[in-house]
């Protein structure tokens, strides 16, 4: 009788160890009602590392392994009215890359359906040379002049991009995250030249300079492309907002002004966020 009164207290202690550990599991989890913080005053500031891999065809050409960091912020500066009618909060962004400031605008606000981006002001995309060799990249039958233009092209689809209401703002109209935010959501975020999806996969705990943060995992896929597969890109999403990004492209070719193949390059980018400010 002693021994089974023992065997029943130790069954007890051990659900009771599972319930804790199963209760902390689902409070790490970040907030499922969360919606993204859209007030006037609110900052995030970022870093990101360049990372760009040459293989050994390349290296003999001349194209050397290379390390570039650059450092952005991002405020929200107003509450407006764009197009007429839209009451959007227009994200001001500014970029440092390696001495060349770059800025622009994004025109947000959330809706029952969730985050939704109705426009961007037209900036150029042109960034300095990534090393001291001049050479291009060659990526979905395409040229560009420095990787800048390439996560533009895949984040943005700046090149096929052609819609605008006016000579200031692109109209420019996607679906930054499907509220609400649950595991497995999967929604289309652009369809014009190349086709762009978003799912939530899990979550993470991720430790940047800013802290740490539980964070939505979303990736992006291309389900249309012939490049899906060289190309790997998630999102980490908090109630704070964006916390890193990450994303990489393989089997890049390398050519020189002639049209040469010099070798193939992979490129990967890491934003992680540094410092920010959220007002209640």
């Amino acid at each position: 009788m002693r021994n089974k009164k023992k065997l029943w207290a130790l069954q007890i202690i051990i659900l009771a160890v599972i319930c804790i550990i199963g209760c902390e599991s689902d409070n790490d989890k970040p907030n499922m009602d969360f919606v993204y913080p859209l007030t006037v005053g609110n900052s995030w500031e970022y870093e990101s590392t360049f990372t760009l891999d040459f293989d050994s065809l390349a290296t003999y050409n001349g194209l050397n392994d290379t390390i570039l960091y650059h450092t952005g912020s991002v405020e929200i500066i107003a509450n407006e009215v764009i197009f007429d009618s839209l009451e959007v909060y227009n994200f001001a962004s500014i970029m440092n890359e390696n001495g060349y400031i770059f800025t622009g605008n994004r025109y947000y606000n959330n809706n029952d359906d969730g985050l939704f981006c109705y426009g961007h002001t037209n900036v150029s995309n042109i960034s300095p040379k990534t090393n001291n060799n001049y050479f291009y990249i060659k990526f979905d039958n395409k040229i560009f002049n420095n990787i800048r233009e390439i996560f533009n092209y895949i984040e943005n689809d700046e090149i096929g991009n052609q819609f605008s209401k006016d000579d200031s703002i692109h109209y420019d109209l996607v679906k930054t995250l499907e509220y609400p935010l649950e595991e497995d959501n999967q929604w289309i975020y652009r369809t014009y030249d190349t086709r762009t999806d978003k799912t939530i996969i899990g979550w993470e705990e991720i430790d940047v300079p800013a802290g740490e943060f539980n964070c939505w995992k979303i990736q992006y896929s291309y389900p249309e492309s012939n490049w899906d597969d060289d190309v790997e890109a998630y999102d980490f999403v908090s109630k704070d907002g964006l916390v890193k990004r990450f994303s990489e492209v393989k089997n890049l070719e390398c050519i020189d002004e002639d049209g040469n193949f010099l070798g193939y390059l992979i490129l990967t980018e890491e934003r992680y966020l540094t410092d920010y400010q959220i007002i209640d």
